[in-house]
């Protein structure tokens, strides 16, 4: 009878154990599906300019995330989406250099998120396309924007989308 009551409160103590580890995970995925499905609609167009509120606790990690979550696309995209958005708000070129602080940290951490996408996926030639642009519009070395640019070629000398981009940002 102990026996049993002891294997019990193992169980219930070792169920509560998992329900404990996996609840940041679990709530991290929740909430990369937010940030997923307001990519996605970026993507298709969406410029709304309470979206800045929505991504602020995005804008706001200092962490790296895990590569799955940087392969996805999203942090790269909410970044560059809230770097330009504010760009847009100072009625300022979002691929020039500004003296606005506020937007030179937003360009700072748009450029860490893209350096550490490109850490888990270094021939993704969008990747380096998206590197190359933030790093002119934080007014880095025209020979390392350059760089940046070579390297999207390379990794995506076919990709119509990028090329076009490339072509009319460059």
């Amino acid at each position: 009878m102990a026996m049993g009551l002891v294997s019990r409160l193992i169980f219930v103590l070792g169920l509560g154990l998992v329900v404990v580890l996996a609840w940041g995970g679990l709530a991290r995925h929740a909430t990369w599906q937010e940030y997923l499905a307001l990519s996605e609609e970026i993507r298709q167009g969406r410029a709304r300019p309470e979206d800045l509120a929505r991504v602020a606790p995005l804008l706001a990690r200092t962490a790296p995330e895990h590569c799955a979550v940087l392969r996805s696309g999203a942090p790269v995209l909410l970044h560059l989406y809230a770097s330009d958005a504010r760009a847009r708000d100072l009625g300022v070129n979002p691929f020039l250099p500004s003296d606005d602080p506020d937007l030179t940290a937003t360009r700072i951490a748009t450029r860490d998120a893209v350096t550490q996408a490109l850490a888990c996926t270094p021939m993704n030639g969008d990747l380096w396309l998206s590197r190359a642009i933030i790093g002119r519009a934080l007014g880095e070395d025209a020979a390392q924007v350059a760089r940046y640019l070579a390297l999207s070629d390379r990794y995506a000398p076919h990709e119509g989308w990028i090329s076009q981009r490339r072509a009319l940002l460059f």
